[in-house]
């Protein structure tokens, strides 16, 4: 009896134990394309799921597949990207990753984003950027969401002439300034369009 009860002890003890978990920065990436869709995808699904999860759907799925796993994606799952979208990011993935992989040349080294993927929004006010790149979806002011909340960036900038390099952060995007979850790089911004987005970040 005395042994069991020890046992008992040691379970209840380990169990209040808490357990910090540290996952490794995220380095899957989707093969580039010179696709629409690949720009879109890179923007809208690694918000809330590693790379992978492409590579490993049945490789002979549809269309069709592909599409309604788009779909769900938004609802039920309720990810942040417009319905037009919806049909060049099912090309990308089907050509790359499902029945009609050939069917579009690949990129072997894709210098520059597609234009066509995201309008260009040079000249646009504050709140027309951060509608059309999506990024009150991952952040929001004053509290982390998927990112950090706007206010967390400008304390960690705070007396530092950061609007360079958060401008270059939202450009190049990357994994592990705040987390394991990365940020898809925003590189149809222009500069101009970056430092926007980065002085209001900055002013929170």
């Amino acid at each position: 009896m005395k042994i069991l009860l020890a046992a008992l002890a040691l379970s209840a003890a380990g169990g209040a134990c808490a357990l910090d978990i540290h996952l490794p920065p995220e380095t899957a990436t989707y093969k580039p394309s010179e696709l629409p869709g690949y720009q879109l995808v890179q923007r809208n699904c690694m918000t809330c799921h590693a790379a992978q999860y492409a590579s490993t759907q049945p490789p002979a799925s549809p269309r069709a597949y592909w599409e309604a796993t788009v779909k769900k994606m938004k609802k039920p799952f309720g990810a942040q990207f417009d319905d037009a979208d919806v049909p060049a990011m099912v090309d990308y993935l089907v050509k790359t990753y499902g029945a009609e992989r050939g069917a579009a040349m690949p990129a072997a080294a894709v210098a520059k984003p597609v234009a066509a993927a995201v309008p260009a929004t040079g000249g646009k006010d504050v709140k027309t950027l951060l509608a059309a790149n999506g990024c009150m979806a991952c952040h929001a002011l004053d509290q982390k969401v998927v990112g950090p909340g706007f206010a967390e960036v400008a304390a960690r900038y705070k007396g530092k002439d950061g609007i360079a390099s958060v401008a270059a952060n939202i450009r190049s995007g990357g994994a592990g300034k705040w987390g394991p979850v990365p940020m898809p790089p925003f590189s149809q911004l222009s500069e101009a369009d970056a430092a926007t987005l980065a002085k209001y970040v900055l002013s929170r």
